[in-house]
Formats: C-alpha cells, sequence, structure tokens
C-alpha cells in the first residue's frame, strides 16, 4: 500500500502558519486592528497595552461596528468586506483586505471582540481561544468594535521566546500608531502604556497638529510645507528645515493613498533633494503625503502591506524630489546655508563602517573660523610663538611622567613611544610630535576622548555627576518623553538628574561630570537613541555607550586651537591611559611614521 507523504494540514495548523505571516510581534497586531478601525470609519481611537503588548492589548473605536453574522464570520480566514472578486486588489482603497488579521491573531492568542452598530440595541461578544470559538453571545457595549488579545504566541512558545524585551515592544507599538496617526490627522489617538498615557494626537484634520503632538511643538517653526501637483500625482506634507537634523530614518513617513509604506526608492527621492544640504550621516524629517490613482498602485505584496510597488517609479521620484526640492528652495537661503556649516552632531563614521551595536556620536564644527586675533576664544591661555614655545619644551626634554611610563606594544608589535615631544597643531586638529623612533600624528578630539572616558568609567557605580548651577529644560516628543519615564533610574546611574514637571517637560539639574551643561539635550538624545528598542542594550551595554557619548561631547573638538602647554599636558595624560591608540569608538588617535617610512615617503631607499 501507497504510504502519502504529502497531506492537508488542518485548519488550525494552517491558522497558525498565516499568523507567522502576519503577527510578527505585538506592533503587527495593533498595526491590523488599528488599520481596521480606520475602514471602519472611526474618529477616535485608543489603544491599550501592557507588557509591551505581549500580556494584553487592547483597541477601542467608535466606527460603524458589525452586526452579529458578520461579526462571527470576521474570524474565520478569508473572511473580507474590504474586496469581492481578484480585479479588486488591482484597486483597494482600504488598509486591510486579505481577511487573514483577525483569524490569525485570535489563533495565536486569548482573543475577544465586542462590536456594536449604531441602530442594534446589543453588541455581539465573541470569544476566541488559540483558534477555537469559545463563545459566541449578545453584550453591553458602546457603538464600535473592541478588540482585546491576551496572552500573545501563547499555544506557540518558540514564537514567543523571540520577542524583545518589553519596552522594545512598547516602541514598536508606539512607532506604529504615531505613523498611522500621520497618516490620518483627521483621528484622535491615544495610546496607554501601563495605565500612562504616552501619545496623544487631537483628530483636527491638522497634518501639522498631527506632527507637533508626537515630535514636539518646537517642531513645527522647523518645518517647510509641501505641495506640488502634475498630472494623476500630488505630494503634500512637510519637510525639515536643514538645520534639523535626527539619527535615523525613524522620523521620515512615507504615506501613499492613506496607507503608511516603506520605500526604498520614496527615501532615495527625499535624501537627492536634500544632497548638498546635509552630511552624510544626518537625516531630515519628513512626513509626506502621495495621492495617485489606485491601479498605478499594488499593494498586495507583503502580508504586512508595510511594502508596495508602483507602476512608473520613475514618475513618482521626480515628482517626490521636485516637491522637495522647491519646498527647500522656498526656505530662507541663511537657513541651508546654516546647515552646511554647523551641524549639530553626526555619527561616527566608525561606527557606520564597523556596522557596531552602540549609537556612538561625534560632534564636528564646521563653522569657518575667523582669520585675526579675534579668532581665538577669550577662555584661551594665548598661544606662545612657535619657536619658544619648542625650546620651552626642549628644555624640559620630556614631557612630566612619561618617560617613566611602561613601554606599549602597538597594534603592529612595535615598541610605542614612552616620550613624546610636541612640536605644534596642524589645522588646529592634529597635533605634531617626536619621540621614540619616529615621527607622531595624534588627532586631538579622539586622544582627549580616550583620557575622559577612562576617568570617568574610573569610577564604580554612578557615572560622576555635576551640579548645574541653573537647571535645564528637557522638552522630548512623546516617544521619548515614555521613554525617559520608563528609564528614570536607568539615566540616574548614567549621571543625570531628572524631575518630571510638565506632561512632557524634565527638568535636568546633575548630569554627567566634564559635559559642557550646554550639551545636556543633546547627550540625552543619545542615550535615548539606545533605549528606543533597536538595540535592548544591557546595563554595561548602556553604561559603555554613555562614557562613550560624555567623553566625545567634552573633548575638545577639531577646530580647537590649544597652546603649546594645553599640548603637552593632553599628551602627559594620554600616555598614562591604557589604551592610548584609540578613542574609546575604535578610531585610531595615534598614528606613526618610522624612520623607514620616512625615508620610503620621500624616496630615499
Amino acid at each position: 500500500m501507497t504510504q502519502h507523504v504529502i497531506r492537508i494540514l488542518d485548519e488550525n495548523t494552517a491558522n497558525k502558519i498565516a499568523a507567522g505571516e502576519v503577527v510578527e510581534r505585538p506592533a503587527s497586531v495593533v498595526k491590523e486592528l488599528v488599520e481596521n478601525a480606520l475602514d471602519a470609519y472611526s474618529r477616535n481611537i485608543e489603544v491599550t497595552i501592557a507588557d509591551g503588548g505581549v500580556s494584553f492589548i487592547r483597541v477601542a473605536d467608535d466606527g460603524v461596528g458589525m452586526s452579529r453574522p458578520d461579526a462571527e464570520l470576521a474570524i474565520l480566514r478569508h473572511a473580507t468586506s474590504k474586496i469581492s472578486t481578484a480585479e479588486d486588489l488591482f484597486s483597494v482603497h482600504s488598509l486591510g483586505f486579505r481577511g487573514e488579521a483577525l483569524p490569525s491573531i485570535a489563533a495565536v492568542s486569548r482573543f475577544a471582540l465586542t462590536t456594536r452598530q449604531h441602530d442594534a440595541d446589543l453588541a455581539t461578544y465573541v470569544e476566541v481561544a488559540g483558534g477555537t470559538i469559545t463563545d459566541v453571545r449578545e453584550a453591553g457595549g458602546g457603538v464600535g468594535t473592541v478588540v482585546t488579545v491576551a496572552d500573545l504566541f501563547f499555544n506557540t512558545p518558540a514564537r514567543r521566546k523571540f520577542l524583545k524585551a518589553p519596552a522594545t515592544e512598547s516602541g514598536h507599538i508606539h512607532d506604529i500608531i504615531g505613523k498611522l496617526a500621520l497618516s490620518h490627522p483627521e483621528v484622535a489617538f491615544r495610546l496607554v502604556n501601563n495605565n500612562r498615557l504616552v501619545l496623544a494626537t487631537p483628530g483636527n484634520g491638522d497634518l501639522l497638529a498631527a506632527i507637533a503632538s508626537l515630535y514636539g511643538p518646537k517642531t513645527g517653526p522647523e518645518l517647510l510645507s509641501v505641495s506640488h501637483e502634475e498630472e494623476n500625482l500630488a505630494v503634500g506634507g512637510y519637510v525639515a528645515k536643514p538645520t534639523l537634523l535626527k539619527s535615523s530614518r525613524l522620523w521620515q513617513t512615507f504615506i501613499v493613498n492613506g496607507r503608511v509604506v516603506t520605500s526604498r526608492m520614496l527615501a532615495k527621492a527625499l535624501d537627492n533633494a536634500y544632497h548638498s544640504l546635509l552630511p552624510k550621516s544626518g537625516y531630515p524629517l519628513a512626513v509626506l503625503t502621495i495621492v495617485l490613482p489606485a491601479d498605478a498602485v499594488d499593494v498586495n505584496v507583503h502580508p504586512q502591506k508595510s511594502e508596495i510597488k508602483f507602476s512608473d517609479e520613475n514618475k513618482l521620484f521626480k515628482a517626490v524630489y521636485r516637491a522637495v526640492s522647491a519646498a527647500l528652495a522656498a526656505a530662507q537661503p541663511e537657513q541651508a546655508a546654516a546647515a552646511t556649516t554647523a551641524v549639530p552632531w553626526l555619527r561616527s563614521e566608525q561606527h557606520q563602517s564597523s556596522g557596531g551595536h552602540h549609537q556612538g556620536y561625534e560632534r564636528h564644527e564646521y563653522t569657518p573660523r575667523p582669520s585675526g586675533p579675534a579668532s581665538q576664544p577669550m577662555w584661551r591661555e594665548t598661544p606662545l610663538p612657535f619657536a619658544a614655545a619648542r625650546e620651552a619644551i626642549r628644555q624640559e626634554e620630556t614631557l612630566a611622567g612619561v618617560a617613566d611610563a611602561p613601554p606599549r606594544e602597538d597594534a603592529g608589535g612595535q615598541s610605542a613611544a614612552t616620550s613624546l615631544i610636541p612640536l605644534g597643531q596642524v589645522d588646529d586638529c592634529y597635533i605634531i610630535a617626536r619621540g621614540n623612533g619616529g615621527l607622531y600624528i595624534i588627532d586631538q578630539h579622539a586622544a582627549h576622548e580616550r583620557i575622559l572616558y577612562e576617568r570617568l568609567g574610573a569610577a564604580s557605580g554612578r557615572i560622576p555627576a555635576q551640579t548645574l548651577l541653573v537647571p535645564v529644560f528637557l522638552d522630548p516628543d512623546s516617544r521619548e518623553a515614555s521613554l525617559v519615564g520608563e528609564h528614570i533610574e536607568v539615566f540616574h546611574d548614567l549621571g543625570f538628574s531628572l524631575e518630571q514637571v510638565g506632561p512632557a517637560t524634565f527638568r535636568i539639574t546633575e548630569m554627567p561630570a566634564d559635559v559642557p551643561p550646554g550639551e545636556a539635550r543633546d547627550f540625552l538624545h543619545d542615550i535615548l537613541v539606545l533605549l528606543d528598542g533597536r538595540a535592548s542594550p544591557t546595563a554595561a551595554e548602556l553604561r559603555h555607550a554613555c562614557l562613550q557619548t560624555a567623553a566625545c561631547r567634552a573633548a575638545v573638538k577639531a577646530g580647537d586651537s590649544l597652546s603649546m602647554r594645553q599640548i603637552q599636558a593632553l599628551l602627559q595624560e594620554l600616555a598614562a591611559t591604557s589604551l592610548p591608540y584609540t578613542c574609546p569608538h575604535g578610531r585610531p588617535a595615534i598614528v606613526r611614521f618610522g624612520p623607514d617610512e620616512l625615508a620610503k615617503m620621500f624616496k630615499r631607499t
């Protein structure tokens, strides 16, 4: 008798497989449920989560609701009200249409749905556990639909163990709700995380008001309006002035026919429009709305409907480029000029090239320096004439304490210099020195970073802090405010003392020692990037990254003119560190040219 190898899976197993495509994490559940609420013409949507959405998710709306027969059908696979034939797939206007969301969610959770239409006296209650309907009855309820999802992946533990920490999953949900709120500014959204309101939008139809509610009221004045129309295509929304930079594309939202999408082509068009105004490491904030015929878009290419295809990508690319370029050209000329000369903070090139997990950032100043005596800051010691300084140092022969330092081996196995005699400074960035066995070039910023990193890291427990004479106030956006509130103790261990004095306002009374108070906001932002749910850093990783950032922000910068005495002190402290040849980010701090290398350069061999 022939044994069958191929078999038809049972309905429960098929639902779990479908759930694996649609329900990747709690944020996927929230996205599907909120999109259903939007398709039901809701004007108020409230999302409540606990433990990152793993233990509890509740989405309540005031939409049209469903009748009892429809409520029973809605939890069956491929049941949908959005399309009726295959041809409808080429002109989809709704957000959800596959008919897989509710049954897929119900297959891997304890699911409950309460729904009522406006002309019905009672609501319908449907309960499903792991894909099996356990209860259907009449119940009390308001007009609209309430869906509750508890114990997500309780019956698929292999999926559950791949979820991240609750704070990470909460961050993903916050991102999803924020982008859906931007795509539907006429709908009022509320997100409650562990009994705390973390996001709320007015729902008045004003996109700028929705952006301000998500990214803070100070963002509005930094935005430029985008408006462009051509044949069967319209591009609108807002983009940031070149002076407002973000650390990643998380702050870029592309909305096509009311649907938030991910598109490399659209991101590239945005980058091209900014190409001459921004450093290659910065990203502008942008919320772009694109309206085009439904048959020019294919939304049926991804199970989660986040990626789409366009029938004419070249035309759309040019339209987005023209729209953003026109908005930037209409801005004040000095705004664009300011972005090319002074960049608040950029990601470390070493971090980018190494693919490291720590969000190290460096501050680079490109502001042109005026010539003449006025270019010297008042706080700096007046540099000695070079000849006099060189003679003074020669009399000392070597730096105090450096000659007694034990020899070190560099990365190539060669003996490191145990004494350095500074010769001068090049381009207010590099220190030239001679020492044992050759010529040394020291990056003053990287060297000072190493010194400060080891000084701060030497203390156990809390990072050394300084009390601010005048407190600094922080006004983060809703997502960042939520992260700060959840990690107050973490910030305390990192040297910050934060007090919440408003719904989204924090007062900083202490910050890590050696970091200038003016750097407080940018420093905190760098830490928030680490906490935003992307890397789930451990306490040790977070401390390391915080020390990196503190050292970077407190160190002398490229462009700082140093006197010979300051150079001497810096080299002396650098020689006393454990790893003088690299900065905390891994970039080289010292480059050595031995006699043989110098001879080759001058063709003497």
